[in-house]
């Protein structure tokens, strides 16, 4: 078993290291050799970080019912603590941070821990749809705080893509929304913490390094949950163990694809395609879960694709004329 653990971390770790050396780091100086602009990491990134939470939902469903809430949170949060300090010790980061960005730091660490037991309960007590739909809203409260509060250029293409996108969202899980109110209420809750949390992520940008980020909110969001998981707590057999393992993994990919996506373009831009993640669950659920997948959810997909390739576009034709 501890070399099952061992080989999953060690995995996890490549996997993690891989995307930010040969990618993160190294982008500043590639993107002059292809003619694109860095901001083109952040897309590439969301993408990666949409797969790894869309991996996440999977095994959140994989022990639901079998722990309780904060248990799962716990375990989230504890593997992805164990990564980042491994991380940061073969790089020589930083664990805490510069003094000045303590701040923002603690703010991205209670709204993210926040979102996170929002979205666990949402999965937990909902019809897993009407959680993906309610929970996939981030990317519109990214778009409206990045306007209203820090005050990012909010254009019409930027509208028209992000409600087109939603739509789809809609015909690939079509919601029916016969859960109790409160539920879905606590999954609206989830979309704006974890907006808010992007947002700080956002204003931090590359002040801080990637690893830093997710290790002050992995140890904050271990710390305030570790009180509550002695309740009913039960000894898991070999494979729902590795389940709960997989959630902090998945979780691990998706906080460091999210993380370096914000940093290096402006949140706006990149939270469109946070809606590439029902895609991927689709895809995932049907491959793991033997999900079928209708007609609604291909027009869906189309529809979101659609919408992810036209918010491309756009950004390159304005890069361009901006060159010109």
């Amino acid at each position: 078993m501890t070399h099952v653990l061992l080989a999953i971390i060690y995995v996890a770790f490549i996997s993690l290291g891989l995307p930010d050396a040969l990618l993160g780091a190294a982008w500043p100086s590639m993107y002059r050799d292809f003619s694109v602009p860095v901001s083109y990491s952040g897309i590439i990134f969301m993408i990666i970080s949409t797969l790894g939470f869309s991996f996440m939902q999977i095994f959140v469903k994989l022990t639901s019912g079998k722990f309780t809430l904060m248990q799962q949170v716990f375990m989230r949060n504890f593997v992805m603590l164990i990564i980042c300090t491994i991380y940061i010790l073969v790089r020589g980061s930083s664990f805490l941070g510069e003094k000045k960005n303590r701040k923002l730091l603690l703010m991205r660490s209670t709204f993210g821990y926040m979102g996170v037991i929002f979205n666990f309960y949402a999965i937990n007590n909902m019809v897993v749809a009407d959680a993906g739909i309610l929970q996939r809203t981030s990317p519109i409260f990214v778009v409206l705080i990045a306007c209203f509060l820090f005050k990012e250029k909010f254009t019409l293409e930027r509208f028209l893509t992000l409600t087109f996108s939603f739509i789809g969202a809609i015909f690939v899980v079509r919601p029916q929304f016969n859960s109790r109110l409160f539920p879905a209420m606590v999954a609206m809750s989830s979309a704006l913490s974890a907006s808010i949390a992007y947002m700080c992520v956002s204003k931090i940008g590359k002040a801080e390094k990637t690893e830093t980020i997710i290790f002050i909110f992995s140890l904050f969001s271990t710390i305030c949950s570790f009180p509550f998981i002695f309740k009913n707590l039960n000894i898991p057999d070999l494979k729902i163990f590795i389940y709960l393992i997989l959630i902090g993994v998945a979780s691990a990919v998706g906080q460091f694809g999210l993380t370096i996506s914000y940093q290096y373009a402006n949140a706006s831009e990149v939270s469109i395609f946070n809606y590439l993640g029902i895609v991927f669950v689709v895809i995932l659920g049907k491959v793991i879960l033997d999900e079928s997948v209708s007609i609604y959810s291909l027009i869906g997909i189309v529809l979101i694709f659609s919408m992810s390739l036209m918010s491309y576009i756009i950004n390159s034709r304005k890069n361009k004329e901006k060159k010109l």
